[in-house]
C-alpha cells in the first residue's frame, strides 16, 4: 500500500510541474496576446492621430494658400475698379443688413480707431432695419501706395421701430484704400459719422 501511495505521489509530483508549466506558458502565451494586440491598437491610434494632424495641417495650408493665391489675383495699382469692387463689398454688406460683411471692407490692422469705427457700427445696424445706398464714383487717385476716392452717396435708413420715417442721407465722402495680405480694403474715411 506504500509503494502504491509512493508511486501515485512520485505521478503526481511529475505531473504537477507541467500543469503548472503548462498554465503559466498559456497565460504568458495569452499576455503576450493581449500585448500586442494593445500594442497594434496603440499603433492605430497613434496612425489615427497622425492622420488627423495632417488632415489640420492640410485644411490650413489650404487657408494660407487661399490667401496666397488672393494675394496673386488681386491687382497690385490701384484703379477704378478696385474702388468700385471695395465699395460693392460695403455697400452689399449695408444692404444684406450684415455688420460682418460691412467690415470686411475695412482693414482693421491699418484703420485708425478701428474698435471705435466697430462699435459705431453695431450700433448703427441696431438702429435701422434695412439700408439702400446708391453710390457714384467721381475721383480716383493714388497717393503713394494708397488709393483715394471721392465718392457721391446717398443713402436710406428705415428705422426699426415701424411708426418711424425713413431717414435719407447725401454726401460726398472720402475713401483711402491700402493693398493688404486680404486685397485692397479701406484704412479711412470721411466723414466717419455719416454711417451713425
Amino acid at each position: 500500500m506504500k509503494s502504491r501511495i509512493l508511486v501515485l505521489l512520485t505521478a503526481l509530483l511529475i505531473c504537477i510541474p507541467s500543469l503548472f508549466g503548462q498554465s503559466e506558458s498559456s497565460s504568458s502565451s495569452n499576455t503576450q496576446t493581449q500585448a500586442a494586440s494593445q500594442d497594434q491598437s496603440q499603433n492605430q491610434n497613434d496612425k489615427d492621430n497622425q492622420n488627423d494632424k495632417d488632415k489640420k495641417k492640410d485644411k490650413k495650408k489650404k487657408k494660407k494658400d487661399k490667401g496666397s493665391a488672393d494675394d496673386v489675383t488681386v491687382p497690385t495699382t490701384f484703379s477704378d475698379a478696385v474702388a468700385q469692387d471695395v465699395l460693392q463689398q460695403l455697400t452689399d454688406g449695408l444692404e444684406g443688413h450684415s455688420e460682418r460683411l460691412m467690415m470686411s471692407a475695412f482693414d482693421d490692422n491699418k484703420m485708425d480707431g478701428y474698435l471705435n469705427f466697430e462699435d459705431q457700427i453695431v450700433a448703427f445696424f441696431q438702429r435701422y432695419d434695412s439700408f439702400r445706398v446708391h453710390f457714384r464714383i467721381s475721383q480716383a487717385t493714388t497717393e503713394g501706395d494708397k488709393g483715394v476716392v471721392l465718392v457721391d452717396i446717398e443713402m436710406e435708413e428705415i428705422p426699426r421701430a415701424g411708426n418711424a420715417q425713413p431717414v435719407r442721407k447725401r454726401d460726398q465722402m472720402r475713401f483711402e484704400m491700402e493693398r493688404g495680405k486680404k486685397g485692397w480694403k479701406i484704412v479711412d474715411l470721411r466723414p466717419r459719422n455719416f454711417f451713425s
